[in-house]
C-alpha cells in the first residue's frame, strides 16, 4: 500500500513547476496559482501526518514490548506464591518447665 505522500508525488511535481513559472513570469493566471499553493499546503500536512504516525507507531511498539517485558518479571515473581507445595504453617508452642 502506497504512502498518500507518494501518491500526491505527481501533482505536487506539476504545482512546484507552475508556481516556478508563476513567479518567473511565465505565467499569470492567479486562480492556478492559488490552487498549486493550496495543494503544497496540503501535501505538507500529509507528510506531517504521515511523521506523527510513524512516531506513534513507534512508541507503541517500545510500549507493547515495556509491557511485555513487565508481565515476564510480574509472572517470575507470581509463581512461587501460589504453587500448590505453600502451606501454612503454625508455630509450635514452646514448652517452659
Amino acid at each position: 500500500m502506497k504512502k498518500d505522500s507518494e501518491l500526491f508525488k505527481p501533482l505536487v511535481q506539476t504545482a512546484e513547476k507552475y508556481l516556478r513559472e508563476y513567479c518567473n513570469g511565465k505565467q499569470d493566471d492567479d486562480g492556478k496559482a492559488k490552487v498549486a499553493l493550496r495543494v503544497l499546503s496540503v501535501y505538507r500536512r500529509i507528510l506531517r501526518v504521515e511523521k506523527e504516525r510513524e512516531e506513534i507507531k513507534s512508541e507503541w511498539e517500545k510500549l507493547i514490548e515495556g509491557v511485555m517485558e513487565l508481565r515476564k518479571v510480574t509472572r517470575h515473581r507470581v509463581r512461587p506464591k501460589q504453587g500448590k507445595g505453600v502451606e501454612t504453617t503454625k508455630s509450635k508452642p514452646s514448652s517452659r518447665n
